[in-house]
């Protein structure tokens, strides 16, 4: 075999590897009988009194729109890593660089959602802190909801 048949092999082989390990990573999910993070929140909403619920929703969405504009700029960020990962020849110290503003840009969104999330609280009660907090609180790994 010719060298370019080689690598383009050698290539195919690594692409191959690359595609089914993707599909076997999205396969348990499929299986997963744990409603979404989106589907939990839900869930938890419904358990709240109507006034409490519509607050909780309203405040929801303007956290979401604070990370929207570093959400866009990650998914950009992304989008040119993937580029960078593709291109020939691979410039690794560019794909570094990459992988580095995204990593920035996800504490940058992770900051203004936090700081969101303090300005909301300070007119919340005791209790609705609380509730907001189980809100937002994760389930222990594997722990089902009923």
């Amino acid at each position: 075999m010719t060298r370019k048949v080689k690598l383009t092999f050698l290539a195919s082989l690594v692409l191959n590897i690359i595609f089914f390990g993707v599909i076997l990573g999205h396969l348990p999910r499929s299986f997963d009988e744990r409603p979404s993070r989106q589907e939990r929140m839900e869930q938890s909403l419904r358990k709240l009194p109507d006034a409490v619920q519509a607050r909780f929703r309203e405040k929801f969405a303007q956290v979401r729109a604070a990370g929207d504009p570093a959400r866009q700029k990650m998914e950009d960020a992304r989008a040119e890593a993937l580029r960078l990962l593709a291109a020939e020849p691979f410039d690794e110290a560019a794909y570094d660089r990459q992988i580095n503003k995204i990593d920035d840009l996800r504490e940058e969104m992770f900051k203004l959602m936090g700081g969101q999330i303090k300005q909301i609280v300070k007119e919340f009660s005791p209790e609705e802190r609380r509730m907001f907090a189980d809100l937002l609180r994760r389930p222990p790994p594997g722990a089902r909801e009923g």
